[in-house]
């Protein structure tokens, strides 16, 4: 057998149809290992998600129904809350709503898997979508968001749902519009942080289409009406309980821009002024450990100062309310009266502003390596120093390592490509796919560091690299044996 048949059987083998199943059996068998094994955990947000469901149920929107004088919620926008509500209405509880994100998650690669079958370089080619499965195959990270209370799974179907319909639906169409529309109202009430994305897609749609003079005005402004339409019942459930139009919640992104700013100058740090959050120690230091001290003190000297000027808006069923909430056991966040928590809000991000003003080189560094970070999981030390024996340690570095080779894999191919776009098949689903990454990246960056963030469209991130890497495969082939029979 020649080099060139060898290459050629090679590729042959990893387009193939046998191969896909091969791979489709070992991912179905990866996602039963690991939500066996994590079908019972517990995570820091779910008695609040849960809370919400019932509050629901009791004609309340707050996971502090149950008190005499609770206040209606501040913190979170409902989308997560309506959809565990609605799986309560039909009677499933904890392990039923995990049921669920499980056949959603199975169902969000299904969907990828379709649109990797259109970016396929010919018709009998199972290449892209063979890539994408090898991709997923090892971040197990994913199906660990399918079995636990996280909202990360149901807004990656619908991700899925609405990049199946703005890519595969003719662009200008009125049912492309109404759907995308609705899937972006739920998506915004899920994640927040989509609410530009709709611009986005239209800046797509326009570069698809205005070769041909063909941008749908009329449908592009009705797609923008419906959104901003959608947002107006909560903004009006925000103005009748707390006196504002708002469409986002009360309270969260300044307090969590803020962390982002400290957390990486105060590891290990367990803060008790906000939600009670605990900072991660990272591989990579950005303080002297002598200075953490200091930096802690600072931190707390900022809070001092907020508080002092909010404590006289802490009203008497605050007082009261705060009582009740200190006997609770289910590590729900507190809840304050409107004009506490808007002036606390209004203060952390005239405090995170004057920071980056004070500072803006350590900004600037730490906001690259968030965007890096935001795509690795991070290794928790903690962990690391406890484990005694070799396989424990490669239980705690192995999302670290398979993220982080996934991301490097990414960024290599994705670059190759944007210098040779001319080798790309049915690149709209590829520029699709990089804009919905690049998009959450850019949105999470000045936040505390999460790479849950980024979890519902990791899978964007494999397709956009399956792609990549199957143009370079053939690129290559085709160099290679024209190299040898020339």
């Amino acid at each position: 057998m020649t080099i060139i048949q060898a290459r050629e059987r090679w590729l042959a083998w990893l387009a193939s149809a046998r191969l896909f199943r091969v791979l489709l059996v070992l991912n179905l068998l990866a996602t039963v290992v690991v939500v066996m094994a994590t079908f019972h955990t517990i995570t820091g947000d779910q008695n609040t998600y849960l809370g919400y469901a019932e509050g629901l149920l009791h004609g309340r929107y707050s996971y502090w129904y149950f008190l005499p004088e609770y206040v209606p919620d501040t913190f979170r926008n409902p989308g997560y809350p309506l959809f565990l509500f609605l799986l309560r209405l039909v009677g499933a509880q904890d392990m039923g709503v995990r049921l669920v994100q499980i056949g959603l998650y199975l169902l969000t690669v299904g969907i990828m898997l379709k649109l990797a079958a259109r970016c396929e370089p010919r018709s009998q080619s199972w290449l892209v979508r063979n890539l994408l499965l090898l991709l997923l195959l090892p971040n197990v990270q994913l199906a660990y968001f399918a079995a636990v209370i996280f909202p990360e799974v149901l807004v990656a179907f619908l991700l899925a749902v609405y990049g199946y319909v703005a890519l595969a639906w003719p662009i200008g169409t009125w049912r492309r519009t109404l759907v995308l529309a609705l899937l972006a109202a739920l998506i915004f009430q899920t994640r927040p942080i989509f609410i530009l994305f709709p611009g986005v897609q239209l800046a797509l749609d326009f570069w698809q289409t205005w070769r041909k003079s063909a941008f749908p005005w009329l449908q592009a402004l009705a797609l923008l009406g419906l959104f901003v339409a959608s947002m107006l019942p909560y903004a009006l459930w925000n103005y009748r309980h707390h006196g504002v139009l708002k469409p986002t919640s009360l309270e969260g992104g300044a307090g969590v821009m803020q962390i982002g700013f400290w957390a990486l100058r105060m590891p290990g740090y367990h803060e008790q002024r906000y939600w009670g959050n605990t900072m991660g120690e990272e591989l990579m230091s950005f303080t002297d450990p002598a200075a953490v001290p200091g930096h802690i003190a600072a931190f707390n000297h900022e809070w001092d100062v907020i508080d002092a000027q909010i404590k006289p808006l802490l009203t008497d069923r605050d007082r009261r309310n705060l009582r009740l909430m200190a006997e609770n056991k289910d590590n729900l966040f507190l809840t304050y009266s409107t004009a506490y928590t808007l002036k606390r809000e209004k203060l952390l991000m005239q405090a995170n502003l004057a920071n980056i003003r004070r500072e803006p080189g350590y900004y600037l560094k730490t906001r690259l390596y968030t965007l890096v970070r935001l795509w690795v999981t991070g290794v928790q030390l903690n962990a690391w120093r406890k484990a005694a024996t070799p396989v424990a340690k490669i239980k705690v570095v192995y999302p670290a390592l398979v993220s982080a080779t996934t991301f490097l894999l990414a960024l290599v191919s994705i670059t190759w490509t944007l210098m040779r776009r001319s080798i790309l098949f049915r690149s709209n689903i590829w520029y699709f796919s990089l804009a919905l990454v690049i998009y959450f990246g850019l949105v999470h960056l000045p936040f505390a560091i999460q790479a849950r963030y980024t979890v519902p469209v990791r899978l964007w991130l494999f397709l956009a690299t399956a792609i990549s890497c199957s143009a370079w495969l053939i690129k290559y082939n085709t160099m290679k044996t024209n190299r040898q029979l020339g």
